[in-house]
């Protein structure tokens, strides 16, 4: 199912609920910036929720079809990419806004009217397809585009009525809101906050922006070294760059009539779409078929007994260890992450500038989190007769919020790298007894992690060190 044109005919509607009004307690730039947290936040999950299907996909059934599974994987790695894209640029708007950055995920139950459906890690299925196409469905479609009208209906009509709204409305909302010099005033926007804002530069890393010759000409395709992935993050100072960031990562993802049409790039929407369509072509000839493992829904790390309404525990050992560390790892993801901002505003062009070490941490931190990942959609998660795979719990920490002072976050990030050197340590321990699917790999890259963790201890204590008063008379 190829990319289409859309057109200025006949519109056809599939979802027509609007979102609710400000609250009159609000006023419009808080609201604006509410709006902006929740798209944050949708961001996030949605990313979380598409690596997670993507790490699923494998095993034995999906030899049958390895080439088109292998296609699916690509192209959902792809959009989480980008939606990471979409989650920094949304926080640049905060930004220049005056609101407070948060990588928080989940304030909101899941059943306010901005999210549309139930936050839960699953395996890809034609269901879970049906809910990535359902949050990235545009609002309207174009006669043109009828197919992806009947796949939309397809894909809504497998959820039935247990949805809420589309990503894109939320877009929507945000970028009229934007727009209107009524409700935001010339003076809401802060230029001087473009050079603490994450760019392109920092972030892209092997990533291009997709830009176009000087020749090119609306319908263009990209080219070709730049078709696979478009990481969208864009700084701002103004109004108008702040309108076009925002229409450029809802073009790419939920809201196409957003898009310039020089951007001729299949819309997330588009792409989840020709999944789920290929999907059902595959099921027709064989209903049982799967492409995905059998990992676990909503797993998680408790407490013995411990009882999380709609999630699967992960009991059984060494699968428990290993999840454990990958909550610590991506606690430590999201807490450099976080620390970025933090870093740029205080020490923006200072020559000690700290914060390029810890970017460097944060892109350590996205690696691990994927080779962990690897390998616990192979381990079991509970007794022998259990036979469904871990996989990957992107549990939440209790906070995201950084101490006070440059000095605590520093002994923070020291205390989650002692955390996961100990999960490594057990996990290495000779008693340990080890999977039959667990690679000799994984051993060999807890050795490496051990020894990175080390040198990163070196290099936090020589930091706090730094921060330090200076020792006089005895006494600090």
């Amino acid at each position: 199912m190829p990319a289409t044109p859309r057109s200025s005919s006949k519109q056809l509607h599939i979802h027509e609920h609007p979102l609710p009004p400000k609250p009159p307690e609000m006023a419009w730039r808080d609201y604006l910036i509410m709006l902006l947290k929740i798209a944050a936040e949708l961001e996030q999950a949605l990313m979380v929720q598409y690596l997670y299907a993507a790490y699923s996909l494998g095993g034995d059934d999906a030899r049958e079809h390895e080439r088109k599974v292998h296609e699916w994987r690509d192209a959902i790695l792809t959009i989480a990419r980008e939606e990471m894209g979409h989650l920094l640029t949304v926080q640049n708007c905060i930004c220049l806004l005056g609101g407070p950055l948060s990588f928080e995920r989940e304030d909101y139950p899941w059943d306010t009217p901005y999210y549309p459906f139930e936050f839960c890690l699953e395996p890809l299925t034609r269901r879970s397809l049906a809910k990535y196409v359902f949050a990235e469905m545009p609002a309207v479609f174009s006669e043109d585009e009828k197919k992806y009208y009947e796949v939309a209906k397809a894909a809504k009509r497998e959820l039935g009525l247990h949805v809420g709204h589309p990503v894109g409305e939320v877009y929507d909302a945000i970028i009229e809101i934007v727009s209107d010099p009524k409700k935001i005033l010339d003076s809401d926007f802060d230029a001087n906050t473009y050079g603490i804002q994450a760019s392109f530069d920092d972030w892209g890393r092997g990533y291009r922006p997709g830009p176009f010759p000087p020749h090119a000409v609306p319908g263009d395709a990209p080219p070709p070294h730049e078709r696979k992935t478009r990481v969208i993050i864009t700084q701002m100072a103004t109004r108008t760059e702040a309108i076009a960031a925002l229409k450029d990562v809802a073009g790419q993802g939920e809201s196409p009539h957003h898009r310039a049409a020089v951007k001729d790039e299949p819309s997330h929407f588009v792409r989840f779409a020709t999944i789920f369509h290929e999907l059902q072509q595959i099921q027709k000839k064989n209903k049982k078929w799967s492409p995905s493992r059998r990992v676990a829904t909503n797993p998680v790390v408790v407490e013995p007994g411990q009882v999380l309404k709609g999630s699967t525990p992960i009991t059984a050992e060494p699968s428990r260890t290993w999840a454990a560390l990958f909550n610590v790892r991506y606690r430590m993801l999201l807490s450099y992450l976080t620390h970025t901002f933090q870093l740029r505003r205080i020490n923006l062009g200072k020559p000690d500038d700290l914060r390029p070490a810890i970017m460097s941490k944060v892109f350590g931190e996205m690696y691990n989190i994927k080779a962990i990942a690897g390998i616990l959609v192979r381990l079991p998660i509970g007794g022998a007769r259990n036979s469904e795979r871990a996989g990957p719990p992107f549990q939440m920490p209790y906070t995201l919020v950084l101490p006070a002072s440059e000095t605590d976050i520093w002994r923070q990030h020291r205390d989650l790298v002692t955390s996961s050197q100990e999960l490594v340590s057990t996990l290495l321990d000779p008693n340990m007894k080890h999977h039959k699917d667990e690679t000799a790999d994984g051993r060999q890259y807890l050795a490496v992690l051990r020894d990175l963790d080390l040198q990163s201890i070196a290099f936090i204590d020589e930091v706090l060190a730094g921060l330090r008063p200076a020792v006089r008379g005895g006494r600090k």
